[in-house]
């Protein structure tokens, strides 16, 4: 099968890291090209084969939809796996210019609301409360992650924690320092991520005198090593539609926390699951139970296999295959 993923570059997070493992997954057994800015590059496996495109062109302008329907021709794929809605847009009104049809497919990556996925001849949902959101034919595929065997892991002679995530106000970091600085036990945590919200941390960190217990570590393509390595994990953001960073905690960490949003929220036992007002008992508690949590967090991990790059994959290949022929009929 020969299938064209198209993606709308906004910066390294959940989407894209989706995308990329998606093709690099697809690309072992199938001819995998992806439409996108060339940062992503780096990122792809040498199988997948890469077309810089510039998505921000105007989407409705009849001069570049009729270039793209050029470049669909030179590329005549199967299907297109669309995972941005101006993407989908573009896909479609470029198939104007067509004589055959390319069935396409989008993957709702947040929960916005947005008309434009009944462009896409299947949408699909990331987890099951985003169909409400979507045309009555979606279908639910939850994201997966590709493992990679964690390398040398980090020592920490104190309680070691760590958070990751963009560094912006609706992730929570501010939930977990203000938490720490009240607790009855010695820690180290750190953060790991860039975002626009640096500065406020850094400052109140300083503020609560935490300089010595707190460190920022910027972004860390190992982050699975990291996470094998501390003894606990926290999940503090006050959204996510679906939340890859609680997939890593399931494949790498020994005990994940975590706020009832996203996918944690729905297969985390109570027992994990908590909120900004009582943060700090929990960790005390945690601390004092360490291996009550951690027996409770086992069971979980037992489901890991549900959210692998392959089972993930496997759904996303059956979806355009059934999507071929329906559009054959």
């Amino acid at each position: 099968m020969k299938i064209l993923q198209t993606l709308q570059w906004i910066q390294f997070a959940g989407t894209e890291k989706v995308c990329v493992d998606l093709c690099n997954e697809m690309s072992k057994n199938h001819e995998v090209i992806l439409l996108s800015n060339k940062d992503i590059t780096q990122k792809l496996d040498k199988n997948v084969k890469f077309i810089e495109f510039n998505f921000d062109k105007n989407r409705f302008n009849p001069f570049f939809l009729y270039k793209t329907a050029e470049l669909l021709k030179k590329i005549k794929p199967d299907i297109i796996h669309a995972h941005n809605t101006k993407v989908i847009e573009i896909m479609h009104y470029a198939q104007f210019f067509l004589d055959k049809k390319i069935p396409i497919i989008a993957t709702k990556h947040d929960l916005s609301f947005k008309k434009k996925y009944k462009l896409a001849d299947l949408s699909v949902a990331i987890l099951e409360n985003m169909l409400e959101i979507l045309p009555k034919n979606s279908i639910v595929i939850e994201n997966g992650m590709a493992y990679k065997k964690p390398s040398q892991l980090k020592k920490s002679g104190v309680f070691y924690i760590v958070s990751s995530g963009r560094l912006s106000p609706e992730k929570g970091h501010q939930d977990i320092i203000k938490a720490l600085s009240k607790v009855n036990f010695d820690f180290l945590l750190e953060i790991y991520g860039w975002g626009e919200y640096e500065n406020e941390l850094k400052n109140l960190v300083n503020e609560l005198n935490l300089n010595d217990k707190v460190k920022f570590c910027g972004f860390n393509d190992d982050i699975g090593s990291i996470l094998a390595s501390c003894d606990l994990q926290i999940i503090a953001s006050h959204f996510e539609p679906f939340g890859l960073v609680t997939i890593d905690g399931i494949y790498y960490s020994s005990l994940v926390i975590s706020t009832k949003t996203g996918i944690a929220g729905q297969i985390f036992p109570q027992k994990l699951i908590f909120d900004k007002e009582n943060l700090t008992q929990k960790l005390n508690d945690i601390y004092k139970n360490y291996k009550e949590y951690q027996d409770e967090f086992a069971k979980v991990k037992l489901k890991k296999d549900n959210f692998s790059i392959e089972k993930m994959t496997q759904k996303y290949i059956k979806a355009y295959e059934n999507l071929i022929e329906d559009c054959k009929k």
